[in-house]
């Protein structure tokens, strides 16, 4: 991860064209790392592969953090290397499978089994708190943000990562053979990936407004070739197994089940860089930061002073 880490290091003086060229390569290290440690989830890897050196690029290197939607942690013990990191860390996740896995991982001081809306911590005690793809799978959005809110220190930031309101046009549909509308596919498959909503970048200004937070930075990323991409992956893998499962199981409790969590065995690791090529191929180095024409939206709100 050092060289990696070494890259976004200098992203974060480096002009912007010189910023998007440095995630880009970062994005293919870590397609392999992915296609590495967990072969069964392609759909997965490429999107994390693309959005984790966004996130990267605007972390801080330094402070205490709250990880809103920890899951088991693998995700921000990645980020925290890309990052080089000297943070302290407390995690927050509902499942209780994901953090009793989040605390063996030896990145957090504290990890609360608790709803987003209830952290178990004082007023104004981190620097900084972040949300990795976590915030379009909660029901109830505004106590989590006013939580999140009062856990900040006054100047403190959130940061966000979540799928944009151009999410639905970018993707394909579900080809002229399928006896599904566009609308019913389109509805399936937020169900099936637990997406409750799609701001726009005014809805969010909103909604952080209302929590006490105030949006200050806002770029797309993932762009119309990688979306349908991942649209054609995530269909041939968790979608396939979410509709031969009759849509009653939660993909992560599929991929439990067929412990599709497992990585490639030691003396076949090789395989990760052929793997990843084909899963990536021709797209891997697109970009789009207009939020308007991406896939996903990086968000960054600060707690007024």
């Amino acid at each position: 991860m050092s060289r990696s880490a070494d890259r976004i290091s200098a992203s974060f003086s480096a002009t912007a064209t010189e910023g998007r060229e440095i995630r880009r390569s970062v994005r293919r290290e870590l397609l392999v790392q992915f296609m590495a440690d967990a072969p069964f989830q392609p759909a997965t890897n490429f999107w994390r592969a693309i959005e984790l050196p966004e996130l990267a690029s605007v972390m801080p290197r330094a402070g205490r953090g709250l990880d809103v939607g920890c899951g088991d942690g693998v995700l921000t013990k990645i980020l925290a290397g890309l990052v080089e990191a000297k943070w302290k860390l407390v995690g927050v996740d509902p499942d209780p499978a994901e953090t009793a896995l989040a605390e063996k991982i030896g990145i957090y001081e504290k990890v609360h089994t608790a709803g987003a809306d209830r952290v178990a911590e004082p007023d104004a005690s981190f620097d900084f708190a972040f949300s990795n793809s976590v915030l379009e799978h909660i029901p109830d959005l505004p106590p989590c943000l006013a939580e999140s809110a009062r856990c900040l220190k006054p100047g403190g930031w959130f940061f966000a990562t979540v799928p944009s309101p151009g999410l639905h046009q970018l993707m394909r549909g579900p080809g002229m053979f399928s006896r599904r509308t566009r609308d019913h596919y389109l509805a399936e498959t937020d169900k099936r990936l637990v997406h409750y909503r799609y701001p726009t970048i005014d809805e969010w200004s909103k909604l952080f407004a209302a929590a006490g937070l105030e949006l200050m930075q806002f770029r797309g990323y993932l762009a119309g070739r990688q979306v349908r991409r991942w649209e054609t992956w995530t269909n041939w893998t968790g979608g396939l197994l979410y509709r031969l499962k009759g849509g009653k199981q939660r993909p992560i409790e599929i991929q439990r089940s067929l412990k599709l969590r497992r990585g490639l065995p030691w003396p076949v690791r090789f395989l990760s860089t052929p793997l990843a090529w084909s899963v990536a191929y021709g797209v891997i180095d697109d970009d789009s930061t207009n939020p308007y024409e991406s896939g996903c939206l990086l968000l960054a709100a600060r707690k007024p002073v």
